[in-house]
């Protein structure tokens, strides 16, 4: 049978029982097998047809890009409460619309997601999702739009797929697995988005046993490797990074390897992602882990597990609550990033050389981008960091600098008592009471009071233009 007249009969079968009085929305993701795409369905209390717009996102916290997801999407439809479905249209932006003369009701939309060319064009393998033999490797936020004003309401996922494929998400990570169908009941759709959904044989999972949070490593390998190597190395990371902070923010955690055998020598298969409770990293196969290594670089671990505590649960403007329609313009990445380097590198593994590594980075950078003041880059950052990756460096880099600084500074006023490391937790608190991101211009103050230290001139020094 032709797999996409498979897709659309399993929608058709799908139940009405969500019913108009549940105020969740239902998605159910369907893959069948050997296809390159997945079914997305949406079911809502019914709304006119004319206010109805389906966003698909053009970026997600922590990329730093533009990704336009929608140019994947296809065969968009709204449905009526029975059964009579209108075409969607790409509106202006990043998303479909519906319109019909009878100004109809409708209660669903469906849509289509091909993954296979999702992978072929986005030549940042961190950005895509997979379909690949006995594996399908999703993104949340690839694959999953709203409906605009929907976003903040709780969510029923209910996932379908081969009857014998396990399925594993990072919304409830756990060693035993359902096969075929599985349900999640999710806060809303930031949680969804930011999510990973794992299904297929090709799929291993591993408990870390004898940490504070339920850990665990998630793998897809085209090649050989060493689940509980990568166990080891994640768990001595995260005791790390416990140890610094004091405290654990996350419920459960879920790393997220992929080792994958190049589609093109343009790919690239060298950069990891942050999410909410877990973090991704795409190889290819020659980075596989095989073998026991006590002196095993561990740093791109530890510093996107340290992003749990900054920028996902302390952050400026822009960051949360996320605008999904576009790349938000962020003044902080160069404290989301740079602050992590310096506390995952030169602090918690204690590399001290590190800071050469930043200065040469500035020295060498462009005078388009040493002409811009940190404001100014991360403003430029907010959708090209990783494009011209001089940017990101430079970010990453000069708040890094900043954050030594700030360190030596709060060290000599308060005898040796408090360090950056305060002035973080500092922010981390700030958020919790607050509950907001904070404002630029709140930034140096926030910290001045976490350490009882005057930082206005090290923040002012570093707010400037290099040159």
């Amino acid at each position: 049978m032709n797999k996409i007249l498979q897709l659309c009969l399993i929608f058709i079968s799908t139940t009405y029982a969500f019913g108009q009085n549940n105020d969740n929305v239902k998605y159910t993701l369907n893959y069948v097998e050997k296809s390159d795409k997945v079914l997305i369905t949406i079911q809502f209390d019914s709304l006119n047809i004319n206010t109805v717009k389906l966003i698909i996102p053009r970026s997600a916290p922590g990329t730093y890009e533009l990704t336009n997801y929608s140019s994947f999407v296809d065969n968009v439809k709204a449905y009526t409460s029975s059964n009579k479905n209108i075409e969607g249209n790409i509106g202006e932006g990043s998303y479909f619309v519906f319109s019909d003369s009878k100004n109809l009701y409708i209660s669903s939309i469906t849509y289509q997601v091909d993954i296979g060319k999702m992978e072929t064009t986005l030549l940042g393998s961190y950005a895509s999702s997979k379909v690949r033999k006995n594996y399908v490797g999703i993104l949340g936020y690839s694959v999953f739009g709203f409906v605009e004003g929907l976003e903040n309401k709780q969510i029923v996922l209910d996932i379908n797929t081969v009857t014998d494929w396990p399925i594993f998400s990072t919304h409830r990570p756990q060693k035993e697995r359902k096969k075929g169908t599985d349900s999640y009941f999710i806060e809303n759709y930031a949680v969804l988005a930011d999510a990973q959904y794992l299904l297929g044989e090709g799929v291993e999972i591993y408990q870390i046993a004898n940490t504070k949070i339920p850990l665990f490593v998630a793998v897809y390998a085209e090649t050989e490797t060493n689940i509980k190597e990568i166990g080891r190395r994640v768990l001595k990371s995260f005791n790390k990074l416990t140890s610094y902070f004091g405290f654990v923010p996350m419920p459960h955690y879920t790393v997220c390897y992929e080792f994958l055998s190049p589609i093109s020598k343009r790919h690239d298969y060298d950069f990891s992602m942050e999410h909410l409770n877990s973090m991704t990293a795409s190889f290819d196969i020659s980075k596989a882990i095989t073998n026991y290594n006590s002196n095993a670089k561990i740093g791109s671990i530890v510093h996107h597990i340290a992003h749990s505590w900054i920028p996902i649960r302390s952050y400026g403007t822009g960051y949360r609550p996320f605008e999904w329609q576009t790349a938000p313009l962020i003044e902080t990445i160069w404290l989301n990033e740079g602050f992590i380097w310096y506390i995952s590198y030169y602090t918690v593994l204690d590399n001290k050389q590190i800071l050469d590594f930043f200065n040469e980075i500035l020295d060498s950078a462009p005078d388009y981008i040493k002409k811009k003041s940190l404001k100014e880059l991360s403003l430029l950052g907010s959708t090209q960091y990783s494009m011209d990756f001089r940017i990101g460096k430079n970010l990453f880099s000069r708040g890094a600098l900043l954050a030594y600084d700030l360190d030596v500074l709060i060290f000599k006023e308060t005898n040796g008592q408090k360090s950056f490391k305060d002035a973080i937790l500092g922010l981390l608190k700030w958020t919790e009471v607050n509950k907001r991101a904070f404002r630029y211009d709140e930034i140096a103050s926030i910290i001045s009071k976490s350490v009882n230290v005057d930082v206005s001139k090290v923040w002012k020094k570093w707010q400037k233009p290099m040159r």
